[in-house]
Formats: C-alpha cells, sequence, structure tokens
C-alpha cells in the first residue's frame, strides 16, 4: 500500500507542471473567469458562487466570509490563501495547490478533493463533512476540530498532522496514513479503520472510538473509550 501511495504522491508534481501553466494577469476588479490571476487580492464578503476558476491563481488572495459555493478550482494555486469562514460546498479542487492555505470554520461540505497539495495548511474547525478525498497531501496541517463526519477519504497523508479533536464519525477511511500525527481526542467512533497505516497504539488511546470502531490487526481499544462527552 505504501509504494501505491507514494508513486501517486510523485504523480502529483506532473499534474502541476501540466496544469499549472502561466495564467493571465488580471485586475482584481476583473471578473473571475478560467486561468485568470487574482494573486494578493482582496476577495472578501464576494459572491462567487458557481464560478469556473479552472487554472487559475489566488495565491496570497483573501476569500474570507465569500460564497464560493460549487465552484470549479481545477488546476488552480491557492497558495497562502486566506479561506476564513468561507462557504466552498460542493465546489471542486481536482490538482489544486492549497498549500500553506488558510480556512478557519470554512465549509466545504460535500466537495471534491483529488490528486492536491495541502500540506502545512490551516482548517482548524472546518466542515469537510460527506467530502470527497483522493490522493491528497495533507501532511503538517493543523485540523483541530474539523468536521469530517460521513466523508470518505482514500490515500490521504495525515503525516505529522494535528488531528486533535476531529470528527471522522462514520467517515469512510481507505489508505489513510496517520504516521506521527497528533490525535487527541480524534473520534473514530463508528470508522473502520483496518485499511489506515501508521496508526499506533498511543494514538489510539489518545483519541476516541466505540464498540463500532473495527482496529487494525494487533491494536485494541482503549480502556477510556468511550470518551465522555
Amino acid at each position: 500500500m505504501k509504494t501505491e501511495f507514494n508513486i501517486l504522491l510523485k504523480s502529483l508534481s506532473v499534474f502541476f507542471l501540466l496544469g499549472l501553466s502561466n495564467p493571465a494577469n488580471a485586475d482584481c476588479d476583473d471578473n473571475g473567469e478560467p486561468g485568470m490571476d487574482w494573486s494578493g487580492c482582496n476577495k472578501m464578503h464576494k459572491m462567487l458562487d458557481k464560478e469556473d476558476f479552472t487554472a487559475s491563481r489566488f495565491d496570497n488572495a483573501n476569500l474570507s466570509m465569500s460564497n464560493l459555493k460549487r465552484s470549479n478550482f481545477t488546476r488552480a494555486s491557492l497558495v497562502k490563501a486566506e479561506l476564513t469562514r468561507a462557504k466552498l460546498d460542493e465546489a471542486h479542487f481536482i490538482q489544486t495547490d492549497l498549500n500553506k492555505s488558510v480556512g478557519y470554520r470554512a465549509s466545504f461540505k460535500n466537495a471534491r478533493f483529488k490528486d492536491s497539495r495541502m500540506t502545512k495548511s490551516e482548517y482548524s474547525r472546518a466542515d469537510f463533512s460527506r467530502a470527497s478525498f483522493e490522493n491528497i497531501d495533507w501532511a503538517k496541517a493543523e485540523l483541530g476540530r474539523a468536521n469530517f463526519i460521513g466523508a470518505s477519504l482514500k490515500e490521504v497523508n495525515f503525516k505529522h498532522s494535528n488531528l486533535a479533536r476531529v470528527s471522522f464519525t462514520r467517515a469512510t477511511l481507505l489508505g489513510v496514513y496517520f504516521t506521527k500525527a497528533y490525535t487527541y481526542q480524534t473520534q473514530f467512533e463508528g470508522v473502520d479503520l483496518r485499511q489506515v497505516s501508521d496508526l499506533t497504539q498511543s494514538q489510539l488511546d489518545m483519541a476516541c472510538g466505540d464498540d463500532q470502531t473495527l482496529l487494525p490487526e494487533g491494536l485494541v481499544a482503549s480502556v477510556n473509550w468511550p470518551c465522555e462527552q
């Protein structure tokens, strides 16, 4: 599984070299369109739902509290973008660069993420409920109290990420890597963990689960389960 996952992560560099071509420079007041450049722009409180931002740039842009629901960010770059309290429900992030982006309390309900980078990003208290993730590098991220209830996660790398009080309740986890992730009171109630990697007994002991949590071979439920609410 690790060999396959490493191949998938390496393939991301190919996607970005091919997909993030030079976008056309745009004034911050211009309308959104594929391939434009809003890097560094202040787009707070904007109505930008259902837009096509394919191959566009938002590096260092401020999109806080904007409505971006159902917008398409395929092959877009949002490095260090500010997404605090933005609404991105049902948006698409395919081959998207979200490294070092910030989305405190942002909403991504039913959003789709595939072949994307989110390393060193900060999404504390963000809502990813029922979202889907496939082949995502999410290492060294701050995700405290984020909500993944009912989400689908496949080949996601949480190496060295802070997952304290994150809820994975009823989520599907396949090929998810918890290498040295911080799992204090991470909620695994009703979750099948048999297909995850690098989850340790010490991580489970500080996490939360119940009698419906299925564990990898060799690991056992914590004596502290279920956690006090």
